[in-house]
């Protein structure tokens, strides 16, 4: 048995909405639906009422809902315990960070907060967007720091989790120059022939940023995809060796265009701007232990987008 089923059992408990609570847990409403008839398997009864709606309880589930929930609060606070019981003498911060920012982002940014004056271990996981947001709401981590585009929200609710902008970033066409440091790859409107592109996975944050800066481009421009990854290093490791042209966040590869390792493979526009966002757990602020990591934070943070 998974926690998670608990935890998705009481949220539609309180909805009556599979939509809604698979929403709200960031999964497919299908993957959800599975979960729930996973949980019901391993009770053995059926939990859920499906023949009306809004979705009820079913006597069993009734019952049910007490225990699920006194044993999810006792298995998270347990699990607190003992992984601060870990290091007891010193405070843990968790992080979870998108793949392409753990790298060069996170530690130049975590060098400008005051970690080091309440001798803070910082423990970071590198790791999608779904799952790092799965992380912080299940309390697995205390910080999540994601790329944000306003024309692509995310469903987290922010007064739990608030939220600032840290930084700004760019999404930035590039390739490999030839001889005369011209991309070999470039994208322009006017030009016909399709011109290799590495590109994100359907599911990647980027890629969906990406599809906005290529979908403004009029007369529509000719891409033909040859290489699919969800991770932004190996899309700037096929552009720097000549398959194609890619979109990549500016701080990533700003040495490889300093070096000529890389050029601009486009005209800015069509680059695309982002921000990166910061999400605090829904206790992190209020906490004695890290409750002044979120004050740092605030203090260093960019004014909030109008």
């Amino acid at each position: 048995m998974d926690i998670k089923w608990l935890e998705d059992f009481l949220s539609v408990a309180r909805t009556g909405n599979f939509s809604q609570s698979a929403s709200e847990r960031n999964v497919t409403q299908s993957a959800f639906s599975r979960r729930i008839k996973s949980l019901e398997q391993w009770v053995g009864v059926a939990l859920i009422d499906r023949s009306s709606y809004p979705t009820r309880l079913t006597p069993a589930g009734e019952k049910f809902r007490e225990a699920a929930r006194e044993a999810s609060s006792s298995l998270s606070t347990v699990r607190q315990e003992l992984r601060n019981g870990t290091h007891a003498n010193r405070k843990l911060l968790r992080i979870a960070v998108q793949h392409s920012l753990a790298s060069q982002f996170l530690v130049q940014w975590l060098a400008n907060l005051p970690l080091g004056n309440d001798d803070i271990l910082v423990r970071a996981t590198a790791d999608n967007l779904h799952d790092c947001v799965r992380d912080l709401e299940e309390g697995n981590v205390d910080l999540l720091i994601r790329y944000a585009h306003a024309d692509l929200p995310l469903q987290l609710d922010t007064k739990q989790y608030p939220s600032l902008i840290i930084a700004e970033e760019t999404l930035v066409p590039c390739s490999k120059p030839d001889s005369h440091r011209n991309p070999l790859y470039a994208v322009r409107p006017e030009t016909q022939a399709p011109v290799s592109w590495l590109t994100y996975s359907g599911e990647a944050f980027l890629g969906r940023a990406t599809a906005l800066a290529i979908g403004r481009a009029a007369p529509a421009l000719v891409l033909h995809p040859i290489f699919e990854s969800a991770l932004t290093e190996a899309l700037r490791a096929g552009a720097i060796h000549g398959l194609g042209v890619a979109w990549l966040p500016a701080r990533t590869v700003g040495e490889d265009l300093m070096r000529s390792k890389l050029v601009r493979a486009g005209p800015a526009e069509f680059d695309e701007p982002l921000q990166i966002c910061v999400h605090a757990g829904d206790k992190l602020a209020l906490s004695d232990r890290l409750g002044p990591v979120w004050d740092a934070i605030q203090r260093t943070a960019l004014p909030p987008l109008n």
